[in-house]
């Protein structure tokens, strides 16, 4: 009978490592587009079951220090996002909503209103995805957020940071005024 109850544990904790929802830390931090996914995957991996997000929105990312700003990184990195998202079987949309709740212009998606409530009851958006970059000499900072438009509550966070080099540091210098 011990035989057994030692099988049924190594059973029990393989079953429990399957079920292992924790995401290793990013890729090689000076690729935006694996980092991006990587972000999108320790999201999800946050959530008991990522049909809870029902139709989410996704905004361009916003410099910290001048939220009615982006950059060609903050316009990319919320359109790499969108892939990893629609890739994970997520209902993304691809929104043109109100002026009242976002304004949409070449420079990307800013959410304006405080109440997304709003926003959902448009485009029966149950989530929206959020995020901010800060820049140093060195690195970008990023933060993003899924955030219900239920009851504003944050579902899931991740914060992480990419080498400024390369083609990020030319994304970041290709700035555009937001509103």
């Amino acid at each position: 009978m011990s035989r057994f109850f030692k099988f049924a544990a190594v059973a029990a904790l393989a079953a429990l490592a399957a079920c292992e929802t924790t995401v290793g830390g990013p890729p090689a931090k000076d690729r935006p587009m694996e980092t991006a996914y990587w972000s999108v995957d320790a999201l999800l991996s946050q959530l008991a079951d990522k049909d809870c997000l029902g139709r989410v929105l996704v905004a361009t990312l916003v410099d910290i220090n001048a939220v009615n700003q982006t950059s060609m990184f903050g316009r990319q990195f919320s359109e790499f996002l969108s892939s990893r998202m629609t890739q994970r079987d997520v209902d993304v949309i691809h929104a043109t909503v109100r002026q009242d709740h976002m304004l949409i212009r070449q420079d990307g998606q800013f959410l304006l209103s405080r109440d997304i409530r709003n926003l959902a009851a448009d485009h029966n958006a149950k989530t929206v995805l959020v995020g901010t970059y800060g820049t140093t000499k060195d690195h970008v900072v990023l933060s993003l957020r899924l955030v219900s438009t239920v009851d504003d509550a944050i579902l899931a966070a991740v914060d992480f940071s990419l080498d400024r080099s390369g083609a990020i540091h030319e994304m970041l210098a290709t700035w555009h005024r937001g509103w």
